[in-house]
């Protein structure tokens, strides 16, 4: 069973990369957001 200080570290974290991804995609258009990237 996960502890509660890993737990708040995961939850934490998986907040400030959201933050991140959003911060990163502000902007874009739908389309750029969701094009893919591959040949």
């Amino acid at each position: 069973m996960i502890d509660k200080f890993a737990k708040d570290n995961l939850h934490e974290r998986l907040r400030r990369d959201r933050e991140a991804l959003l911060w990163k995609l502000d902007g874009l258009s739908e389309y750029d957001a969701r094009r893919p990237l591959t040949a």
